[in-house]
């Protein structure tokens, strides 16, 4: 069974990037009626290119959204700070570890770059396609417990990780639904999936703080990232998945979609 559990601070909003880049999109669409912040292109419905007009948008709101925008209720995403998250995979192949991470803070997002949209707005479905040029970067805390390629695995302290993305690729399934007499916007289905070129991982007090067996443990699973990615990746990918769609549903919960979408 592989168990992915995650836990963010509403009351301040803590986005994952991939979150972000959702919920601009419609902030994009609106944003000549809802008084959106400088840096907010805002785009019709009927232009012809209208995926055009959005991409392009996305790529200039980007470097407000590392400062963030209170205004928008969006904080600064340039560290992003992700309270915690919990990854049991039991049965794996090549690994069986339950891992804890917390206070992480993932930096270089402000480098992302957006390669294409295509939003589909009779059938309320929007595809992203994300390049990150620069490593991601998370620094925190982490416990582990457990065995990579039959290897022990055990320990808690700091951590950093740095991983390699050539692109994210994300599909949202919109679905309309009326409240209040507005048509709002629902989540309806979302997947993310990515492709990484490299993963370090250096983990610190592993095995009972043994210095010698510890480095030669971060050595093993730095030859080895491979398969420790491969055994983990669906895991990262359901919580990204997760965390988008309830945080971004919060966004169309509050904002019509004829507020959304301009004629």
């Amino acid at each position: 069974m592989k168990v992915v559990h995650f836990f963010f601070n509403m009351s301040t909003q803590l986005f994952i990037f991939c979150g972000l880049l959702i919920t601009i999109i419609v902030t994009i669409d609106g944003a000549a009626s809802s008084n959106l912040p400088k840096g907010f292109v805002p785009c019709k419905k009927s232009d012809p290119k209208l995926n055009e007009c959005i991409k392009n948008g996305l790529q200039i709101a980007i470097p407000y959204l590392a400062e963030g925008v209170p205004s928008v209720g969006l904080i600064k995403i340039d560290p992003l700070r992700i309270l915690e998250l919990k990854i049991n995979q039991e049965s794996g192949r090549s690994v069986n570890l339950d891992l804890k991470f917390n206070d992480i803070d993932l930096f270089n997002l402000k480098h992302t770059q957006i390669k294409s949209v295509h939003y589909d707005s009779v059938n309320y479905n929007a595809k992203i396609e994300v390049l990150l040029p620069e490593s991601l970067l998370l620094e925190g805390n982490y416990e582990a417990n457990g065995n990579v390629l039959v290897v022990p695995i055990k320990g808690k302290g700091k951590c950093k990780l740095a991983i390699d993305i050539s692109k994210v690729d994300l599909n949202v399934q919109f679905k309309p639904v009326e409240r209040n007499g507005n048509t709002f916007m629902d989540i309806n289905n979302l997947t993310i999936t990515f492709i990484a070129t490299n993963l370090n991982l250096q983990f610190e007090n592993l095995m009972n703080a043994d210095k010698a067996l510890s480095n030669n443990i971060n050595v093993f699973l730095n030859e080895n990232w491979r398969d420790i990615l491969k055994e983990l990746q669906p895991n990262i990918e359901q919580f990204m998945g997760m965390a988008l769609q309830e945080i971004s549903q919060h966004f169309f919960n509050s904002i019509p979609e004829n507020e959304i979408l301009l004629a």
